[in-house]
């Protein structure tokens, strides 16, 4: 009896968090699209789109000198661990991968509002029905932190 009491608590609190994590979603309707910008000298570009399930799946490329450098797989949802977040797996050139075949980056979860999404690390500022800005904080060699400002603007809707 503990047993069927403890599944069903642990299915609730499932299905709680997987309705705050549609109600964070539905909330970024706006990212949906293609987007491009210019940074770290070069030029950048990414497309999102909404599953069946409703998350945000996304691909980003980078180019420099008209050469592609490198590209990421993007995700806003629940990742495999159950972290509700921003997830990214990067590529060199040649479709080898930066992390490890089960790991990624992500960027925590922290809070939404109908313009901004926050996580761990990086902000998305929605600025109109055709531009965002994202601010991403980068580490730098000696342990500094570093933000760069990326003002993208849409391509495709």
């Amino acid at each position: 009896m503990t047993y069927a009491i403890l599944a069903l608590a642990l299915m609730v609190q499932s299905a709680e968090a997987e309705s705050v994590d549609a109600g964070i979603l539905e909330q970024l309707a706006w990212m949906e699209g293609c987007w491009q910008a210019d940074g770290f000298a070069g030029e950048m570009s990414e497309c999102w789109m909404r599953t069946q399930s409703g998350e945000l799946v996304g691909a980003f490329q980078y180019s420099a000198q008209g050469t592609l450098q490198f590209t990421e797989m993007l995700m806003i949802g629940t990742n495999a661990e159950g972290e509700f977040g921003y997830h990214v797996k990067h590529f060199n050139r040649d479709f080898t991968g930066w992390e490890s075949q089960n790991e990624q980056i992500t960027f925590d979860y922290r809070q939404v509002s109908e313009t901004r999404i926050e996580f761990g690390g990086l902000v998305l500022e929605f600025d109109g029905p055709d531009a965002f800005t994202a601010r991403l904080d980068m580490r730098q060699r000696d342990g500094s932190l570093t933000t760069e400002v990326f003002e993208f603007s849409r391509i495709s809707p």
